[in-house]
């Protein structure tokens, strides 16, 4: 689990499938009440103060997990409710998510998509089986989902 901070309020939680796995989250199961449960465990973890009413996006995506961008919306929502927990949530299955890297010749060209676009390559798996190759993708690579790959996705160019 990776936790990115815009800023006080804004944040993306990154769960890898083995994180998922482990703590046997189901969260399109019951949504508000277990994202509720998982952000009270990151409010104990990571030491934030969660209240208000926040948007979610929640990308669903086979290869790498779930990733969580949550939004503060309005802070007239504490003064009306205190300091309670409200949530609007929007599930996108089967999201795209791209991995940006520096170069692409150590990757085996059989399993993964790969572009090119403004000096940079981009990698979409279209099969994975080898869990060392993926874990060096991720360690090696940039997430690139949501609104940012929807701005270059037309511009790239496929090798």
């Amino acid at each position: 689990m990776k936790l990115e901070y815009y800023n006080i309020n804004d944040f993306i939680i990154y769960l890898n499938n083995d994180y998922i796995k482990k703590y046997n989250l189901k969260l399109e199961e019951n949504a508000q009440e277990n994202f509720k449960k998982l952000l009270n465990k990151l409010k104990s973890i990571y030491n934030l103060e969660l209240y208000g009413y926040y948007k979610i996006n929640v990308y669903i995506n086979k290869y790498y997990g779930i990733i969580i961008e949550l939004f503060k919306e309005d802070d007239e929502y504490i003064k009306i409710f205190g300091d309670s927990l409200d949530l609007k949530i929007l599930f996108k299955n089967d999201a795209k998510v791209y991995y940006e890297i520096e170069e692409y010749n150590k990757y085996n060209l059989d399993k993964y998509n790969i572009y090119y676009y403004n000096n940079k390559f981009y990698i979409e798996i279209i099969y994975n089986n080898n869990i060392k190759e993926y874990l060096n993708l991720l360690e090696s690579s940039k997430i690139i989902y949501g609104t940012q790959l929807e701005k270059i996705i037309n511009n790239l160019i496929k090798i």
